[in-house]
């Protein structure tokens, strides 16, 4: 026995771990050639090429049982007499050697101080890097260790357990941290994952590069706003060259996330710009702000005012301008607004998809279903993505409205179908 533990060694010790459920109804996963390989970060067909010799060497045995919270049965490994021996004799070398068991385990049940402890210079390199990343990242993107250190799934894809990410960065210094991140904003560059690469650009202390892409692509960042983007926006201190742009995204990302206050703010800011653009945005924004906060007339007015200090039109401005007289019940205006833009002629589709699907609402809430039905129907014509679930939900509600229940069931299951499709995406991304 080497140095250190080969992985039919170690999937010994990992099985060692489970012998009580030898006997019981259910198996937890961690037993199945997938649960081995995940807690050891080796591949099935690696795990499946040890265990078939550990078979051969009557040192495990395998059957058939349910999983825990499964609901078919899988093949389980359990150790044999002959393997419990040896994971003793395996342990017991550990120990003799000074060799961290737990670190050649499942790395999700590893406390960082031990682990951290067990390492050299270099795995402690490469744990330290791979903490940094928020979302799964490609092994091979990190170099090679004398251990399988990082918990790799099938697709060759590593995700850090919380903890261990933790530890890391209480134990890194600021100098490695920002080297760090700036290797993983790289990274996210060639894989086009722009929050990613802003979040690790501003964790690098790259100011000057993540003030760039914020103000470039503002608006692709912005097509799934949350929490967590306003909370990397915010975190970006703007230039005088690039602040216009930079404080008008923050507000923007405020607005969608709830912080109305830090919206108002940012808006006030661009307000007080010599800049005209500047200043209608801010004035737009601050309208947008008093919407969200229920002040709708407010928010018109100021709307309005934009609109006429505009040196030129905008289909977005009108769009807002008509959300808010639909917020406000004055669906005849709202229709009007609308319809007015798509008579001076818009090319580009999504602002088609965002005209068509809001005459559409107006229509719906006038109680005018066949004209809803045509509006939601040239939105989805526009739209690059023709499997929308909001757009069949809306569909279905017109179709309820017109008493054609028959057609009102079938988009409401369209759009249960397209959401649960879009969720199962998500979830293996």
């Amino acid at each position: 026995m080497p140095g250190t533990l080969t992985v039919g060694e170690r999937i010994v010790l990992h099985l060692g771990q489970y012998s009580k459920y030898m006997d019981s109804y259910d198996a937890p996963l961690d037993v199945s050639q997938d649960g081995i390989a995940s807690a050891l970060r080796i591949s099935r067909a690696h795990a499946a090429i040890e265990l078939k010799k550990l078979k051969e060497n009557n040192e495990v045995i395998e059957n058939l049982v349910h999983i825990k919270k499964g609901k078919t049965k899988r093949k389980v490994y359990f150790l044999t007499p002959a393997g419990e021996e040896r994971a003793s004799k395996v342990r017991a070398f550990a120990e003799s050697e000074g060799i961290e068991v737990q670190a050649f385990l499942d790395l999700k049940k590893c406390k960082g101080p031990e682990l951290w402890a067990s390492l050299d210079e270099a795995s402690r390199e490469v744990l330290g890097q791979a903490g940094v990343f928020r979302r799964p990242f490609r092994r091979d993107a990190l170099p090679e260790t004398t251990i399988s250190l990082l918990p790799t799934d099938q697709e060759g894809m590593v995700d850090l357990p919380t903890s261990l990410k933790e530890y890391g960065a209480t134990v890194v210094d600021e100098e490695r941290m920002r080297r760090y991140h700036s290797f993983a904003a790289d990274y996210w560059l060639r894989e086009g994952d722009y929050r990613e690469r802003l979040y690790h650009l501003i964790g690098s202390g790259r100011a000057k590069e993540a003030e760039m892409l914020l103000s470039s692509k503002a608006n692709a960042l912005l097509a799934t706003p949350d929490e967590d983007l306003h909370t990397i926006f915010s975190s970006v201190v703007p230039s005088e060259r690039y602040r216009g742009k930079v404080l008008f995204a923050q507000a923007r990302a405020a607005l969608h996330a709830g912080e109305l206050d830090y919206a108002l703010e940012r808006a006030r800011e661009l307000q007080a710009s010599a800049m005209p653009g500047e200043k209608l945005n801010g004035v737009v924004m601050e309208g947008l702000v008093f919407r969200e906060n229920g002040e709708l007339d407010r928010a018109y007015a100021l709307l309005v005012r934009a609109r006429e200090d505009s040196t030129e039109a905008s289909a977005q401005l009108e769009c807002e301008i008509a959300e808010t007289l639909m917020r406000a019940g004055r669906m005849p205006e709202a229709r009007a607004v609308l319809e007015n833009i798509l008579a001076e002629g818009v090319r580009e589709a999504d602002q088609l998809e965002h005209i068509f699907y809001q005459l559409g609402m107006a229509y719906l809430r006038s109680g005018m279903a066949q004209e809803a039905v045509r509006s939601f129907s040239k939105s989805r014509g526009a739209a690059r993505n023709k499997e929308n679930g909001e757009i069949y939900l809306r569909l279905s509600d017109a179709y309820t409205l017109m008493g054609m229940e028959e057609k009102a069931v079938e988009y409401a299951q369209r759009a249960k179908r397209t959401r649960s499709e879009q969720v199962t995406w998500q979830g293996m991304r």
